[in-house]
């Protein structure tokens, strides 16, 4: 089993530290272990949800630390990161190249919309939102920058109606996905946060169901991952994860390509 996102104390609203997870992670029956916090930005965008600028090479240093105590486990060095186009020559020069990162992921939390930010876990947003968020998601899968696409189906934090809008915001994402074979991530922090009522019914916010079979139309490749903000949460909704995976026949990514590069 391998798990390629998880957090540690420095984004602010996590727990734990690489080793603390290290050791819950071969307990646990892990192969691979990819560290990917939330990436620390030149500019200190939203650095509430983020380490700073400062924090950088302290949190690579204490990967390679852990790497050299657990030789029985993989430990990649990862980041989670927001698109945008500004970020493009920092992303690619400093965290891929100059500080040498295993992986980027892409995860868009925050965005603009007319000028304002919008966080997809605060509220009840509409169809620009939606419409917005998926445009960024799309520029970040077509930058290359990205070996894979956190929690696609997170829209339905704040949109919660599964609608036309909703069906052609999927349809777009899935098929840049498939351009660009990027996997999909089922991301298991979905079903730790419960269910929310709807007008349609019962679900989680994400992973959202209706996302899950239109991906299955398509040759996109998916992967598991806990999105784990305390080391006791790693594998937690595994299962679930992989009845959705098995539900509709999804095809899942080998990424054993980055413990080769």
């Amino acid at each position: 089993m391998n798990d390629y996102h998880m957090h540690t104390y420095r984004c602010k609203h996590a727990q734990g530290d690489v080793e603390d997870y290290a050791q819950v992670a071969l307990k646990r029956g892990l192969k691979v272990m990819g560290v990917s916090d939330h990436t620390p930005l030149p500019d200190d965008w939203e650095p509430e949800i983020r380490m700073d600028i400062t924090e950088l090479p302290g949190y690579v240093e204490t990967i390679e630390k852990a790497k050299e105590k657990f030789k029985q486990l993989t430990i990649l060095k990862g980041l989670e990161c927001e698109y945008q186009k500004k970020y493009y020559g920092y992303f690619h020069d400093e965290l891929l190249g100059k500080w040498d990162f295993d992986y980027l992921a892409l995860g868009q939390h925050v965005f603009y919309c007319d000028g304002e930010w919008v966080c997809f876990w605060k509220g009840m947003k509409g169809y620009k939102e939606l419409r917005t968020y998926t445009e960024y998601t799309v520029m970040g899968i077509e930058s290359g920058l990205f070996d894979y696409l956190a929690h696609p189906d997170c829209f339905g934090s704040f949109y919660e109606t599964w609608d036309e809008e909703a069906k052609s915001c999927a349809k777009y994402i899935i098929e840049a996905a498939q351009a660009y074979n990027m996997p999909l991530e089922i991301n298991c922090s979905g079903f730790r946060k419960g269910e929310i009522d709807t007008i349609q019914g019962s679900r989680y916010k994400y992973p959202l169901e209706h996302f899950w079979e239109m991906a299955a139309q398509y040759n996109v490749r998916t992967l598991i991952n806990s999105d784990a903000h305390r080391p006791e949460e790693l594998t937690v909704g595994v299962e679930k994860a992989q009845d959705i995976v098995k539900r509709y026949n999804l095809v899942l990514a080998d990424m054993a390509y980055l413990t080769e590069k």
